[in-house]
């Protein structure tokens, strides 16, 4: 009896583990992307000064949360983030408008696409 209740609980941790993490990536990576608009806007317009600052923000928020992350996403997937962060940080400093436009792009792709990569549903699973 003892044994099928261990296993109840335990099942019902991993349960919720799998039914929160997604929630929370996704609440985390929102923040993070909370301000690539700005960013797009400054870097379209040229406004290097306020791009530059919104990478560091974006990079803070990111270093903040990527311990956790590592945790319930696959490595491979953090090492591309940080890359292209870094990228993209260089292109602003290097002023190349097209170059962290498109990076950026990558970026936000790569935080909009994990969270939903790590829901659980039946397209995930099959």
């Amino acid at each position: 009896m003892r044994i099928y209740v261990t296993v109840l609980v335990a099942l019902l941790m991993v349960l919720t583990v799998s039914i929160i993490t997604p929630y929370r990536l996704d609440a985390s990576a929102g923040e993070i992307l909370a301000g690539f608009g700005e960013m797009e806007k400054a870097i379209n317009r040229g406004n290097w000064e306020e791009a530059s600052a919104g990478i560091d923000i974006t990079e803070k928020l990111w270093n903040k949360d990527k311990g956790w992350w590592a945790v319930v996403i696959d490595h491979q997937e953090i090492d591309h983030i940080d890359m292209s962060l870094l990228r993209t940080k260089e292109y602003i400093s290097k002023q190349d408008r097209t170059m962290a436009s498109g990076e950026l792009a990558v970026l936000r792709q790569m935080l909009e696409h994990i969270p939903q990569k790590e829901q659980v549903n039946l397209k995930n699973i099959f």
